[in-house]
C-alpha cells in the first residue's frame, strides 16, 4: 500500500458520517431492552443524523457545490454543521416521544455538541472533524465497554491520516482530538452515573 493510500482508507472508514451512523445503533442497542427496540432507535438516529446529511453533501458534490464529500473548504462547513445540529435537535424530540434510553439522548447531545463546535470554529479556522468525532466515538465506546480500550488506538491513527492526506495541520487534529475527548468524557459521565 502506498505511503498515502492507508491514510485515505482510514479517512474514509473512520469518517465522521460513518461513525455517526454506527455509534447510535451501538449505544442504543447496548442500553435498551429489548435489543430490537434499541437497534430501531439507533437506526432512526442514524437515518436522520448521518444518512440525511451525507445525502445532502453527496448531492452538493454532484452539483459542484462541494469539492468532495469531506467538505474541505472551511467556508462551506458552517451551514452543514448548522443543518446537522438542527437535525440532532429534531431527532432528540423524536427520541423523547418514543421514550429512548437516556444514553441515546446523551449520545445525541454529544453529536449536537460536536456539530455546534464544528459550526462555531469553522467560521474562522478548520478544526479536524474527523479527529473530533473519532476521539468522541472512541471515548464513548470505552466508557460503555472498558474492555474495548484498544479502539483508542484509532484516535492517533485518524489524526495522523488527516495530516498525511494534507487535509489538516497537526494543530487542527490536536484541537479536534482535544474537543472530542472533553465532550465525550462529559457525555460518558452523564450517561453512566
Amino acid at each position: 500500500m502506498s505511503t498515502t493510500r492507508w491514510a485515505v482508507v482510514v479517512s474514509e472508514v473512520l469518517a465522521p458520517w460513518v461513525l455517526a451512523a454506527v455509534m447510535p445503533v451501538l449505544i442504543a442497542a447496548a442500553t435498551t431492552t429489548p435489543l430490537w427496540r434499541g437497534v430501531l432507535t439507533g437506526l432512526l438516529v442514524t437515518l436522520v443524523c448521518a444518512v440525511v446529511p451525507y445525502a445532502v453533501v453527496a448531492v452538493g458534490v454532484r452539483r459542484g457545490r462541494y469539492e468532495d464529500h469531506h467538505v474541505r473548504n472551511r467556508e462551506d462547513r458552517p451551514k452543514l454543521m448548522a443543518m446537522v445540529a438542527g437535525l440532532t435537535v429534531l431527532t432528540a424530540g423524536l427520541l423523547v416521544l418514543i421514550d429512548a434510553s437516556p444514553a441515546s439522548l446523551i449520545l445525541l447531545g454529544l453529536m449536537t455538541s460536536c456539530a455546534l463546535v464544528g459550526f462555531a470554529v469553522s467560521r474562522f479556522w478548520k478544526i479536524s472533524l474527523h479527529a473530533m468525532v473519532a476521539t468522541a466515538s472512541a471515548v464513548v465506546v470505552v466508557g460503555f465497554f472498558p474492555v474495548w480500550f484498544p479502539v483508542l488506538l484509532a484516535v492517533p491513527l485518524v489524526a495522523l491520516a488527516r495530516v498525511r492526506v494534507q487535509a489538516h495541520s497537526p494543530a487542527q487534529v490536536v484541537a479536534g482530538t482535544g474537543v472530542g475527548a472533553v465532550l465525550a468524557t462529559v457525555a460518558v459521565v452523564l450517561a453512566t452515573r
